[in-house]
């Protein structure tokens, strides 16, 4: 063997040595960037159940504060009539305390007539007899 061929040899050995070493450099980083991948696959399906989850929450929360909002609305009707209903009633009141309070007065105005004392002390002796008839 020449000197040429051997060192072509040791050239091709060499640049063998080196293919060699920079594919499994390259395969080491092909590992590397496929867990990376698999990892943020991972993440990105961890993260798309959450949300899923989240979402859930979110609508039986509204669904929640949607009946609360229904029940409120509806109780709060019912004691808006219930006022309506008590601010009738003493109004009402109010017209028959005033009413009574009128007819007071004219009771009094007619008990303090002459014509109601006259009547009345002209009326006794039938108001005895009547009495009397009602007992025996």
């Amino acid at each position: 063997m020449s000197d040429e061929s051997l060192v072509d040899a040791a050239r091709r050995d060499a640049e063998l040595l080196r293919l060699t070493t920079e594919l499994r450099a390259l395969r080491a980083l092909n590992s590397r960037f496929e867990l990376e991948v698999l990892n943020s696959r991972d993440f990105a399906v961890g993260q798309a159940a959450q949300i899923g989850e989240l979402r859930h929450k979110l609508i039986k929360q509204a669904a929640l504060l949607e009946l609360r909002l229904h029940e409120f609305e509806i109780h709060s009707g019912n004691y808006r009539e219930h006022i309506a209903r008590l601010e009738s009633a003493l109004a009402e009141s109010a017209r028959a305390a005033a009413q009574v309070d009128v007819l007071r007065r004219e009771l009094t105005a007619t008990r303090s007539s002459t014509t109601w004392k006259l009547g009345r002390v002209l009326m006794f002796p039938v108001r005895v007899v009547k009495r009397l008839l009602r007992r025996g």
